[in-house]
Parts: structure tokens; C-alpha cells; sequence
């Protein structure tokens, strides 16, 4: 296909300019992951990373209240010290099976900006520092991956940007339009 048919086709275009995001987000996370301190934890027998800046606090599974016509992601919400944090449940946007929790589980307490949220997961494996910068999963590499999943390690520890996650339009629930 010509460049200029791309071009003119929107399409097209929407695609390739989502490709271009993604990658070029992906190179810039594996050029600056090396040395930095990450938080690991499984979820759903798979091994995954946050930068451990990220994490506010680790915490036993409080008791959970579903929320009606929320997404499968959004599991509800947990009163953390007298303040309400939406729990999030990743398995949906990994497209892991979805499982109730399993005993033991925590939530990590995560923060960008103004925006906290809980991740629920299975166990915290440890804190270390990223030795070496990150290849890029084969689906991002194909431009289907999700772009809060920064790259793998050479431990097949799928490392997420917690920034990235958070600010993903699809957690905005009802939310007001600021016009």
C-alpha cells in the first residue's frame, strides 16, 4: 500500500500512530528501568514488577465492597485507615483467568500524582534492584500489548509502569467531563 493511502485512510493511521506510541514508549522504559529498585509480586502464578517508589504500603486483603456496574477489573472498594481506595483486580487486563483471591492475598497500595489505587495480589516475592534494562514483550513488540507493561527481565518478571496503569482512560468510571 502506498504511504500516501495510509496517510488519507484514518483508520489506518490510528493504528500506526498507536504502534508508534506504544514502541516508543517501551524504548524509553527499558533505557531507564537498569538500577532501579522493583517490588515483585505473583499474580495468578506469573511473576510481575512495580517500581518500589510506587508502592505506598502492603497490606493484608481487607474485606472488599463490590461495586455495581463497574468493570471486572474494578473489584470494588477497601477502607484503608478510614479512606476509601478502589481495588483493582489485574487479571482482566492481563486477560489471566479471573479467580477470587486466595488466601493470604494483599493489596498493594500504589500512588501517581493524586491517584491511589490497590492492586490485589496473590504474594510479595521480594524488593531488588533491576539488574539489566528490559527486553519488550512480544505482544508489544506487535503493537497489542498493553502500554502500563514496560518490558521482561531475563527472570520472565513482567514489569509494570504503576503511572501509566493509573492513568488509563478505561479505570475512569462515570467521571465528569472538565469543560
Amino acid at each position: 500500500m502506498h504511504l500516501d493511502l495510509l496517510r488519507s485512510d484514518l483508520a489506518a493511521r490510528s493504528v500506526l500512530e498507536e504502534r508508534a506510541r506504544a514502541l516508543s514508549r517501551q524504548d524509553t522504559a527499558t533505557e531507564t528501568e537498569a538500577g532501579a529498585s522493583m517490588l515483585s509480586f505473583l499474580l495468578g502464578g506469573c511473576s510481575y514488577s512495580l517500581s518500589a517508589t510506587s508502592v505506598r504500603e502492603v497490606l493484608a486483603l481487607p474485606p472488599i465492597a463490590p461495586l455495581p456496574a463497574t468493570p471486572p477489573f474494578i473489584a470494588g472498594l477497601a477502607n484503608v485507615r478510614g479512606r476509601l481506595v478502589v481495588a483493582l483486580d489485574l487479571r482482566p487486563l492481563l486477560e489471566i483467568a479471573v479467580t477470587p483471591p486466595v488466601p493470604g492475598s494483599l493489596l498493594l497500595v500504589i500512588g501517581a500524582g493524586d491517584v491511589t489505587a490497590g492492586l490485589i495480589v496473590d504474594s510479595v516475592v521480594t524488593v531488588r534492584q533491576l539488574a539489566e534494562t528490559l527486553d519488550p514483550t512480544p505482544a508489544a513488540a506487535a503493537g497489542r500489548g498493553q502500554t502500563w507493561v514496560r518490558g521482561v527481565d531475563s527472570t520472565l518478571s513482567l514489569h509494570l509502569d504503576s503511572d501509566v496503569l493509573l492513568a488509563d482512560p478505561r479505570l475512569v468510571i462515570n467521571a465528569e467531563s472538565a469543560e
